[in-house]
This record gives structure tokens, sequence and C-alpha cells, in this order.
């Protein structure tokens, strides 16, 4: 998970993912950051700004999710497709930003730009916040 303020949301995540025994990864960029406290943070990278990329090795993640980082992020598109990178096959990208921080036809276009498909827009789902959920399919785009 890559965020500009860890919050609650860290903390519902972690509460999902315990009965899994799954782990999280964290990469804080600048911002507001709560303190987290769980076992299944496993590693906590700060990142220096908003130019730099998350750090990650290809097909590390099944899941990466983005809080309000896309439209902070000065190459939107260079991170995607790392993300895309970092993904398993089959994998998902979720974003989640404050409502009207980016247009959610402008993010559509750029995870469709980095080889994700099947892009959803969820509202209402978190109060205050777009959730975005593309996926990394198979053998399709780049096939990585």
């Amino acid at each position: 998970m890559a965020t500009s303020h860890a919050d609650g949301l860290i903390d519902e995540v972690c509460t999902h993912l315990e009965p899994f025994n799954a782990t999280l990864d964290l990469s804080l960029y600048p911002g507001e950051h709560s303190q987290y406290l769980s076992p299944i943070i496993s590693k906590v990278d700060t990142i220096k700004d908003f130019n730099s990329p998350i750090r990650s090795a290809t097909r590390d993640y099944e899941t990466i999710i983005l809080q309000d980082i896309l439209h902070l992020h000065s190459l939107p598109l260079k991170l995607l497709q790392l993300v895309y990178r970092s993904l398993e096959n089959s994998a998902e990208v979720i974003i989640v930003q404050k409502c009207g921080a980016m247009e959610t036809s402008e993010v559509e276009a750029l995870l469709e730009k980095s080889e994700f498909r099947a892009a959803n827009t969820i509202r209402d789902l978190i109060e205050g916040c777009d959730v975005i959920v593309a996926k990394k399919m198979h053998m399709w785009g780049n096939g990585l």
C-alpha cells in the first residue's frame, strides 16, 4: 500500500487481512501519517517525494493500493507502469482518492495506457472517496 497519509484505511486493511496470515508493505509518501501498529505490517518504506517510485520487485504483490498518490505524483503514468510490473499475473490495483482530486475518466485512461483492464469506479464505498479498481490480466497487454 502506498499512501500520502496513513490513516484508518490501513487499520481496516490490516483487520481484513489478519485472518489470512497475509502481510502488508507500506510506502509512505510525504504527508500526515497516524500510528500504524499491526503484526501483519512487514516493511515500511519512506518515499522522499512525489517524483519517486514505490520500491518493489517484479511480480512481488497480489494487490497494490494507491491512496491519494496518483493525483500528486509528478509521473502518474510511470507510477502505474511500475505498479503493473510489481503485480502478480491476474492481480489488481486499487486507487483510493478523495472525490474530485482527479477525474475518474482520467484515472481510467491512465490505467488503460498502463495495460490495466476492467477498470471500475466505486462511489460511496468509502465516504468522500472514489475507489477505482483495475486488473492486470495474465497474457494481456504487456504480458508481464
